[in-house]
């Protein structure tokens, strides 16, 4: 078992658990931009419900990963009622984005 379970960090779970999360929340945008369906939106409340259990939380995740993704040169779109993200390269808002 990894050590930074050991009882004596558990004042860092918290943190830590925010730290998987967020690991989890790239590698299914990863996956999801790796179809290569920009009109396609990745969905927000599955990984909610999935994964934190709490949308104001994961909402904050989404902004950290918006962020990496425009340094990256991507755009992104909330649509949906900011449920979904779309991630597209050029300047033109995907179809079907509402």
């Amino acid at each position: 078992m990894d050590t930074r379970f050991h009882v004596s960090n558990k004042e860092n779970f918290e943190r830590l658990l925010e730290d998987e999360n967020l690991t989890i929340l790239r590698k299914d945008i990863c996956r999801h931009m790796l179809k290569g369906n920009e009109n396609d939106f990745y969905d927000i409340t599955d990984f909610n419900r999935s994964h934190v259990g709490n949308m104001n939380h994961t909402n904050e995740l989404v902004n950290r990963i918006t962020i990496e993704l425009h340094n990256l040169g991507w755009h992104t779109f909330l649509g949906f009622g900011g449920t979904g993200l779309y991630i597209y390269s050029g300047d033109e808002l995907p179809q079907g984005v509402y």
